[in-house]
């Protein structure tokens, strides 16, 4: 387990791109914290590292699914909405990953044991106004919930 401290939200995108370049072999990302957290920020760091304008990536809390062309491609879901697990989502999430795309889930509790190994599991907590403690925890084994 890592965690950092970011005051910023540019100093959120750069800790997003030093964790993703610190395991480049975990394509399943998953992003839990309150609204308000950091979520997207922390998903805006990451597509930068791709090439992504980070105007391109907004909250898919409507959309449920956002589909970035890149190198490897970058898929972008929020699952806030579900009440429940949707196994259409969680295959098109895991057959994203299998064709090595990227996946960064915000709000991932709904089906957390279904999510494959390996995977990061990263939690951003609000400490005051403009903190955040933001935590990850690699998953390795092959099927376990967080």
């Amino acid at each position: 387990m890592h965690s950092f401290i970011s005051k910023t939200t540019s100093q959120t995108k750069r800790i997003a791109k030093k964790i993703r370049e610190t395991y480049p072999n975990h394509n399943l990302i998953l992003l839990s914290g309150e609204l308000g957290s950091g979520k997207t920020v922390f998903a805006k760091g990451i597509g930068a590292l791709l090439g992504i304008d980070e105007r391109h990536i907004k909250s898919p809390t409507y959309t449920l699914i956002h589909e970035h062309a890149s190198t490897p491609k970058l898929l972008h879901a929020d699952l806030y909405r579900l009440q429940a697990k949707d196994e259409i989502i969680m295959e098109n999430i895991n057959l994203w990953i299998e064709g090595k795309g990227i996946a960064i889930v915000e709000w991932p509790e709904v089906a957390l044991e279904d999510f494959q190994k390996p995977h990061l599991h990263i939690t951003i907590e609000k400490n005051g106004e403009d903190e955040r403690l933001i935590t990850v925890i690699e998953k390795n084994d092959e099927r376990s919930g967080i």
